[in-house]
């Protein structure tokens, strides 16, 4: 086992373009692509024991791991060169794996073995991925993406004791007594308690409300289990009849107190129309009224609203990733992703290089044990930060004795709106 960092050799199909664009395999069962390190040439004396001492426990260092990734690049549904755009999520991510995977090569003492699986669109062609047996060989597993098939992974990874980084369908408590499972998306009680978090910073909890359609209020117990964690009373609740479009029946002048902020957070995404028609009326009725609106991701997609509506009502959204453009290190990745696939990188880019170069590090500072580790790790990474907390689904508390059911990234981003759209709080 060589001392020196190994290099890398790629087994790709002939002809393959320098785009990432997946072809269509000969076997729909079969990986996609196969990307394997191998010892360099002329290695360095290789580290042994000495004789009567019992081998160096697996601690990531000179080890080797098999990786497979699970995107939906729905070969399928090509049609020669065209390749259909909703396969753009899988591109883009393996591109920025890619050179994140080139990166561990020169970075880190490990030996990684990876494979890439197409997982379609449909479940009984995932299906057919869980029944081949060469999925058996990968350790550590990186994907799937639609949340079908990630339940149905987590229920095949169980127990076979696989690491599962899943890294974008963001729900809650679905998995159990799976402590491999990493969830790397924040699931919505992880934004819910974000908010709760800021808001107590700044605000007493009889200046928060609580403002939502009836077929959303089971979203509320998130942020008062939260707020009762940090003592105090609980937040004031406004439930309106799920019909609501608009508000000028609704009394929002009794939230508001000369001389107090007054909070109002709207756990709500499906309709812009129901945030537009608040966020219209209270601009109309707050006069001189200082007051903050906190809402969900969705709303840096809306396109509807007027600005100005976000900016005199102090409008701040959740976002489980923020990209800085002006830093030199997403300047750097996004000239190796162009330089690599003759485009730019999008959120599925930078994401597939954090999510690899997060999983490489992990791997050879703990080897196979990093899940275990992971509730001490912090990492900063170019898309979003990652701070995980072990979630216990079946009645168990963190007592460093129990095994969680999975592992959650719960680092949420609180965004405020200003001139140039929606960026970090200062």
């Amino acid at each position: 086992m060589a001392c020196s960092p190994p290099k890398r050799t790629t087994t790709t199909r002939p002809n393959q373009p320098a785009k990432p664009t997946p072809t269509r395999p000969t076997n729909p069962n079969a990986p996609m692509d196969t990307v394997r390190w191998t010892n360099p040439a002329n290695p360095k004396p290789p580290i042994k024991n000495e004789p009567g001492t019992q081998p160096t426990p697996n601690t990531g260092v000179g080890s080797t791991y098999h990786i497979a990734y699970l995107l939906p690049f729905l070969t399928s549904q090509s049609s020669g060169a065209t390749v259909p755009e909703k396969s753009r999520l899988a591109t883009q991510f393996y591109a920025g794996a890619k050179i994140a995977l080139d990166q561990i090569s020169r970075e880190e003492r490990i030996n990684l073995v990876t494979d890439i699986y197409d997982t379609q669109a449909n479940d009984s062609d995932f299906q057919k991925i869980l029944n081949n047996t060469r999925l058996e060989k990968a350790a550590v597993f990186i994907g799937p993406v639609r949340g079908s098939h990630v339940q149905m992974f987590a229920d095949w990874s169980k127990p076979r004791r696989k690491i599962v980084l899943s890294p974008e369908t963001p729900t809650a408590d679905i998995a159990r007594q799976h402590p491999g499972f990493i969830q790397i998306n924040p699931s919505l009680k992880a934004h819910c308690e974000a908010i709760t978090r800021y808001v107590r910073r700044f605000h007493k909890p009889d200046a928060v409300t609580l403002l939502c359609k009836q077929k959303e209020a089971d979203r509320l117990p998130y942020f008062q289990n939260a707020n009762a964690a940090l003592g105090g009373g609980a937040f004031t609740e406004l439930i309106v009849p799920d019909e609501t479009s608009t508000f000028a029946k609704i009394d929002l002048k009794r939230y508001l107190k000369p001389g107090r902020t007054a909070v109002f957070i709207l756990p709500s995404w499906a309709s812009q129309d129901f945030v537009n028609a608040f966020l219209r009326h209270l601009k109309s009725i707050k006069g001189n009224n200082r007051v903050e609106v906190y809402g969900m991701p969705q709303w840096n997609t809306f396109e509807t609203i007027d600005p100005e509506f976000f900016t005199d009502n102090n409008v701040h959204i959740t976002a489980a990733s923020y990209i800085d453009y002006s830093q030199q290190e997403v300047k750097d990745f996004q000239q190796k992703f162009f330089d690599a696939t003759g485009t730019i990188p999008d959120s599925d880019g930078f994401n597939g290089y954090d999510v690899t170069l997060f999983t490489g590090r992990m791997l050879a500072r703990y080897g196979l044990s990093f899940p275990e580790r992971l509730s001490t790790e912090v990492y900063r990474g170019l898309h979003s930060n990652f701070q995980f907390s072990n979630i216990f689904t079946s009645g168990f508390t963190d007592d460093r004795n129990n095994q969680p059911d999975y592992v959650e990234n719960t680092f949420v981003h609180i965004l405020k709106f200003g001139k140039l759209g929606f960026g970090p709080v200062d």
